[in-house]
Parts: C-alpha cells; sequence; structure tokens
C-alpha cells in the first residue's frame, strides 16, 4: 500500500466524487474539495455521514495532506495546488489515482485491459476495436456512448450516464458487479489521458492539439504523459506522426507499436484506400477489406489503424478483422450517411465535434453528387459547452465568414453562437430543433450537414 495518511482529492464535478470515496473505503482519510462549486449540499453531507469525507466548497490548507489529487485540467494556480508546490506535497493526476485504486483493490486483476485516449478518433478506435476482439473473447466496452457488452461480434447497452473522465473508470467496473457481469477484456475511453494501469494503452493522435489549465499546459502533454509514470510492462500503441509521443516512449523505454493513418508515412501499421477497398499492411502481412458506400470512410482511418494494430497484436485472426471492418457502417454522428424524410443527411453531430470535422464534413457533402444539383443546409454549434471543452464561437465565425459562399442555409446551435452575426443565419436552441429548421428550409435534393457538438 502507497506510503499516504491523508489525501485531499479536488474536482468532485468531474468524476472526482467516486475517486474520493474509493480511497476513503480503502482506510484513508480523505478530504474532497468542490472546486467548481457545483456540487449539491446533500451530497456533500452524504459524503461526511456514509464515507467519513470531510468535504469543503473552498481551498483547505494543504498542510497536513501527504497527497493531493487534482484533474490535469484544473488551474495550477488553485490556492491548494500552488501551496502544495511549495511545501513539495506530492500532487496526483485523477488518471494516476485511479490506476492506483485499480491496483489495490484488484478488481479487474485476470482480465485484459484496454484505455484509449486521443484527441480525435477514441470512440470509434475503441469500437471497432471491441467488435473484433469480441470474436475471440468476451468484452466490455465504456465510451461516450455507454457501457457496452460485446460477444461474438454482438453488442447490448448494459448501462447509460457515464463520462469518460477517469474517474468514470471506477464507476463503470461497480455498475458491472452490481448486474453481474464480467469479461475477458476491458476497453476504456479515456478523456485527456491514460491511468498507467491498462496492459495496453492507446494514444489515437495528438493532434489537434488545446490549451488546457488556465492555459498553461497542453492536452497533448497530458495524455502522453503515462509514457512516464506507468506499470513496465504495458505495451503502448502510438499514431507515427506523433512524434513527441514517440521520443517520450523511446526516453522512457517502454513497449511500443506504430501505425499510420496516413499513406504518406511509414509505421508497423500501414494503411491505404484503393477502389472502394481498405489495405492495412503489416509485418506479417496484409489485411484488405471492402467498405461499405454509406459513411465517409477516409474520416475512419484513425480508427482502422490503430484498432487493426492492436486487435492483430493480440492475435484476431486477419479474417475476422476483414469481416468487422466490411460490415462497419459508421458510427451514430461520425460521418454517417442517412435519409432524412427523403433528403440526404450527413450526421457529424458528437461530443469529438471540431471546427476541424465541421470544415471536413463540409468538404465532403461539397464532393458528393447531390452538391450539384442542390445545396448545403448546415446545422452548426453546440448543446452543451462544457462537452469537451465546448465550440469556440470565434472559431465558428471564423469558419462562417470564409465558407459562407459554399452554404445555402446555415443554422446555428447554443446561446453562444448568437453573437456571430452573418448573412443567411438562424439559430436554434438545440439539435433536434435546428434539424427540423434544416427540413423546412430544404428540398429533396440538398444535402443536410449535421455538425453539432453533443453527448449522443
Amino acid at each position: 500500500m502507497p506510503d499516504y495518511t491523508n489525501i485531499a482529492v479536488l474536482d468532485l464535478t468531474h468524476a472526482g466524487i467516486i475517486i474520493a470515496k474509493k480511497f476513503a473505503g480503502l482506510g484513508f482519510k480523505v478530504t474532497a474539495v468542490d472546486v467548481y462549486r457545483t456540487v449539491d449540499e446533500n451530497i456533500l453531507s452524504g459524503l461526511e455521514s456514509d464515507h467519513g469525507i470531510i468535504t469543503s466548497k473552498d481551498p483547505v490548507p494543504v498542510d497536513g495532506f501527504d497527497l493531493v489529487v487534482s484533474p490535469s485540467h484544473l488551474d495550477p494556480e488553485y490556492a491548494m495546488l500552488a501551496d502544495a508546490r511549495e511545501k513539495n506535497i506530492e500532487v496526483m493526476t485523477h488518471h494516476r489515482a485511479v490506476g492506483m485504486i485499480l491496483s489495490m483493490t484488484g478488481s479487474l486483476d485476470g482480465t485484459t485491459v484496454v484505455e484509449i485516449t486521443g484527441s480525435k478518433a477514441k470512440t470509434s478506435s475503441a469500437s471497432l476495436l471491441a467488435d473484433m476482439l469480441s470474436r475471440k473473447m468476451k468484452v466490455i466496452l465504456h465510451t461516450s456512448r455507454g457501457l457496452e457488452l460485446w460477444n461474438k461480434g454482438s453488442s447490448r447497452i448494459v448501462h447509460l450516464g457515464l463520462s469518460i473522465a477517469p474517474g468514470s473508470m471506477l464507476l463503470a467496473v461497480d455498475r458491472l458487479n452490481e448486474l453481474g457481469i464480467d469479461a475477458d477484456c476491458y476497453i476504456f475511453e479515456v478523456s485527456i489521458g491514460l491511468t498507467g494501469f491498462a496492459d495496453v494503452g492507446v494514444i489515437t493522435t495528438l493532434e489537434p492539439d488545446y490549451m488546457i489549465a488556465a492555459s498553461t499546459s497542453n492536452a497533448s502533454d497530458s495524455k502522453m504523459s503515462v509514457l512516464s509514470h506507468c506499470q513496465p510492462e504495458e505495451f503502448f500503441f502510438l499514431n507515427v506522426r506523433d512524434r513527441k509521443a514517440l521520443d517520450k516512449a523511446k526516453e522512457n523505454s517502454r513497449t511500443f507499436f506504430t501505425f499510420s493513418d496516413s499513406e504518406q508515412l511509414n509505421a508497423d501499421v500501414q494503411i491505404h484506400f484503393k477502389d472502394g477497398d481498405i489495405v492495412l499492411d503489416y509485418k506479417d502481412g496484409v489485411l484488405s477489406s471492402s467498405l461499405r458506400p454509406n459513411y465517409n470512410s477516409r474520416s475512419y482511418s484513425t480508427a482502422f489503424a490503430a484498432s487493426g494494430s492492436v486487435a492483430m497484436w493480440m492475435g484476431v485472426s486477419v479474417g475476422d478483422m476483414s469481416k468487422v471492418i466490411s460490415s462497419f457502417e459508421g458510427l451514430q454522428g461520425r460521418m454517417q450517411e442517412k435519409d432524412l424524410s427523403g433528403r440526404k443527411l450527413i450526421d457529424n453531430s458528437n461530443s469529438g465535434m471540431d471546427i476541424r470535422s465541421a470544415e471536413r464534413s463540409l468538404d465532403y457533402a461539397l464532393s458528393k453528387p447531390e452538391a450539384d444539383s442542390g445545396g448545403i443546409i448546415m446545422v452548426l454549434g453546440e448543446e452543451a459547452a462544457q462537452v469537451c471543452e465546448g465550440l469556440p464561437p470565434g472559431n465558428v465565425s471564423e469558419f462562417v465568414s470564409r465558407r459562407s459562399t459554399d452554404i445555402g442555409q446555415l443554422i446555428l446551435v447554443g446561446e453562444r453562437m448568437r453573437g456571430i452575426a452573418e448573412k443567411n443565419v438562424v439559430y436554434a436552441p438545440g439539435l433536434e430543433e435546428g434539424l427540423s429548421m434544416a427540413l423546412e428550409a430544404s428540398s429533396k435534393d440538398d444535402i443536410i450537414l449535421s455538425c453539432v457538438k453533443c453527448f449522443r
């Protein structure tokens, strides 16, 4: 057991409550601080009465704490963090704390654990991998879509409502125990980093990078920090374009495998698209698979390369991998093509959507034959500003002013978008309302393009 006695857990909004409870259950003295002052007083009272956890909405003196547990995105000048640095008290991220708790509780001992992080393609990589691995083992998948059980290529949702904050891994394990569900392999999608506990760690891509912790550090640094502190035997899969992750892995003598999501970059697993097929070149052979036409398969290049690399390493047959890829039709809200009351809908509304993704979606829509006879009705914005850093209105404004001539009608979603003043723009409070407005404004020859940042 680590040599800690008194632990402070900061930030109860992003699954910090479960971290505090677990530490208390393991016998530590715990103080939980509601940094963002969002937790109901009754919940805080319950932590004190039911778990013996001291709670506060204000910073408390750090003297006497052996460890301060803080999310990687918290402002480093928050009083308790600044005091801890000054007094040489150890600060540990939520990610590392979750890894330590999983190790101490042994709740996943005897299973294979895969953790996936990255700026893009986390959910799609994890979902494709779960399908592939399920051909040879029972798999639990925890992503922003929900908690799923996969077996022999079929899945069912067993629980909804969990985030992908690191602490939610602990909630997922508890929920599975309550349901009496276990598996051979557990795949976790994790935001802004990895815990260091897993057997396999995947970083899909560090790009596009963005600032966190009151703009004092890069999200990429948080995502690859695991390469400094993970268990020695953890095996990593890294995107060959992420040079600084490769350098850090070598610096820390980590064992890793590279994959490429670009035809121009060489890696252990190389991807190619040709005549409606996908080819994965790797050391011991070639995987070739046909692709379904009703989604933008090239937008899944990172997911195909990452999931294929891990599946190969874990012994999934080329035949089973090919079956998964050839039957794949995209994930909801990730460049799927659908029919919406007789109109073509390109659905790219999801929690990871950003302005770059929106622009790629527009380019893809313009490449469709329907764009020659009709126009583009674009629904763009956010349903909640707190979803994965939100969608900055400044970015949207710049995009709209630059690409407005390519858009027949623009429907902006979300209160923060109302300050964007451009011609031919209307506003909607949410995704569903925006789609309804797009239907009314469109003809059957038009393409409706949905790019709203939201949980689905």
